[in-house]
């Protein structure tokens, strides 16, 4: 009898435990995005927090405070700005796009209907489609279906993000308050868990996160320098709004290109053929591939990880994981190129020290 109670108590006791943890987490799991958003914010901006707490001779929740208003103004302000802009020259684009609707399609140019093969085809389908051939025009509509569906993901995105946003920004407030009781509760944990190599890990993956968030921050902000360049030196109106959008579009790969190339078609449709080129050229050449090379930089001087593990844990993070994951991504591959050299070092210091060879001496001629 006795024995049989010195396994029944430890299990029920880790049964408890077990789904003390399931529950937590059923309830953590709607805001764990939120959170994990709120943390690498507070993160990547402590060191300029903890300026403004000695400033306010060590109050906490003015300088919180001031820090969720700077990070509401990076993000809404521009959105403001270049709504404006946009919105002031509405006017102007309808009545473009209504003298082009009741004028009829442009034609084609001479390259295109050239093609081998496909060229006539296109040809003839836009000649069609300017005609309002029946079926050429529910042809159309039918290509048109999934569009309404993708606008209304859009926008269950947008406000999803929005929704994401203002929970980050009320956690963060918290972990701005209380973060170095939250940070001293994980060394603590992970020193028991692991000692001080899961403490080092810990900084590690802190130093990565930082570097992530200092990456995007720099490419946002060069990619829209350079596509203000580009748009300034091409004759394109609103060029410093549409800067601003390209900060954003930043945050999705290629995403300077979903506004430089529709930039590039009005050019076009203006006459500008040559500066058109050169837009298209600008945005797809220079201001895109920026970000394969600014952001890899950026990431790299806060973690001693491979440039080309940090671009493949970027991608494969966003790939795997979506906009979390750029973070993730390269954080989880630093964490593990740690493991892997700290497991490499142990074992190479166990192997007895290799003796260098001795030369046998050849034997006296004649033997």
């Amino acid at each position: 009898m006795q024995k049989r109670h010195i396994w029944i108590e430890p299990a029920i006791a880790t049964c408890a435990v077990v789904l003390l943890l399931v529950l937590s987490y059923q309830i953590l799991a709607p805001f764990i995005a939120a959170l994990v958003w709120g943390g690498i914010l507070v993160y990547a901006a402590w060191g300029p927090y903890m300026r403004l707490v000695g400033l306010m001779r060590g109050n906490r929740s003015i300088p919180a405070l001031l820090m969720l208003l700077i990070f509401s103004l990076l993000i809404l302000v521009p959105t403001i700005v270049a709504g404006l802009e946009l919105s002031s020259n509405i006017d102007e684009i309808t009545s473009w796009v209504q003298a082009h609707v009741a004028n009829g399609l442009p034609h084609l140019p001479q390259w295109v209907s050239g093609l081998p093969w496909v060229g006539p085809k296109i040809d003839a389908f836009w000649a069609g489609l300017g005609s309002g051939d029946t079926e050429v025009v529910n042809r159309v509509k039918e290509w048109l279906k999934p569009v309404g569906q993708l606008l209304l993901t859009f926008g269950a995105a947008v406000g999803s993000g929005l929704l994401l946003m203002l929970l980050s920004l009320m956690f963060a407030f918290f972990f701005f308050i209380s973060g170095q009781d939250v940070v001293r509760w994980i060394m603590n944990a992970l020193h028991r868990i692991g000692g001080e190599r899961a403490q080092e890990l810990m900084r590690i993956a802190g130093h990565t996160v930082r570097g992530v968030v200092y990456g995007f921050l720099g490419t946002a902000l060069v990619q829209g320098a350079l596509a203000w360049f580009g748009y300034l030196l091409s004759g394109v109106p609103n060029a410093p709004a549409l800067g601003l959008v390209t900060c954003f579009l930043s945050l999705i790969p290629g995403g300077p290109s979903l506004l430089g190339l529709p930039a590039a078609l009005w050019l076009y449709q203006q006459g500008h053929t040559g500066w058109a080129i050169f837009l298209a050229i600008w945005m797809l050449g220079v201001v895109s591939m920026a970000d394969n090379v600014v952001k890899p930089l950026f990431i790299g001087k806060g973690s001693d990880l491979p440039f080309i593990l940090i671009l493949v844990g970027v991608m494969g993070g966003a790939f795997a994981w979506g906009m979390l994951g750029v973070f993730l991504g390269p954080t989880l591959l630093a964490v593990s190129y740690a493991l892997l050299q700290y497991w490499a070092k142990q074992e190479s210091a166990a192997l007895p020290p290799i003796q260098p060879a001795t030369e046998t001496p050849a034997p006296p001629a004649g033997h």
